[in-house]
């Protein structure tokens, strides 16, 4: 059996798309890798899970959405992120070792349409990862070098400190699925409680975020 990565690609560009593939790699990279293909915009690595049969889960999924797909020699299908993203996790399941599970969910779109100008301008990527019994929120930050030289950091923070402000419980919840603690982060999560807890936000933003807050005396 061989192991690996199968990922869901979306892009800005090509609105309503996803692209489906899979890598030994980083599904980061790959998705670099196509940026130079002629499209004016990124590609975003919008979940990506790891399978201990990832050349099945593939092939698998390719022909559930085989009425879907744009072109025999393309791997672009014109088809629901959410409903492939479920699709992919229910072809996956179960995996053939407890300790293979790794899903991942992008949030960076999210985060930006969210808080316009909070975010730290050197972030490229975040992410929701889930490897087994734990939520981790990844950000990716590149610093650009001479020429096209890239310098990369990427930075995880186990979320499993995060308590649930009623109940005491653990917010984001490694039994939840990755689909649920991204909602979570973007959704509930308050700007007050990402500052102080991760480093997403610029000093600016910090600013603002603390001025809102004690305007309405969110945390008193």
């Amino acid at each position: 059996m061989a192991s690996g990565y199968v990922y869901i690609l979306t892009n800005v560009s090509l609105p309503g798309m996803i692209k489906v593939g899979r890598t030994l790699r980083d599904s980061r990279s790959r998705a670099r890798e196509l940026f130079t293909t002629g499209l004016p915009t990124p590609f975003q690595v919008a979940f990506e899970i790891f399978s201990d049969e990832y050349e099945k889960l593939e092939a698998d999924f390719h022909q559930e959405l085989h009425d879907f797909r744009i072109s025999t020699k393309r791997e672009f299908f014109k088809y629901p992120l959410d409903k492939a993203i479920g699709l992919l996790q229910r072809l996956n399941s179960p995996p053939v070792s407890q300790e293979s599970v790794f899903q991942a969910e992008d949030i960076f779109e999210s985060l930006k349409q969210k808080y316009p100008g909070y975010l730290k301008p050197d972030i490229v990527a975040v992410r929701i990862v889930q490897p087994q019994s734990r939520v981790w929120l990844e950000i990716t930050q590149e610093e650009e070098l001479a020429g096209y030289l890239k310098n990369q950091t990427i930075t995880r923070t186990d979320l499993g400190f995060i308590s649930d402000d009623v109940c005491g419980n653990n917010l984001f919840c490694p039994e939840d699925d990755v689909r649920e603690n991204a909602r979570k982060f973007v959704e509930d999560f308050s700007p007050y409680s990402i500052k102080i807890t991760t480093d997403l936000f610029h000093d600016s933003a910090w600013e603002e975020i603390k001025e809102i807050d004690e305007k309405f005396n969110l945390h008193k």
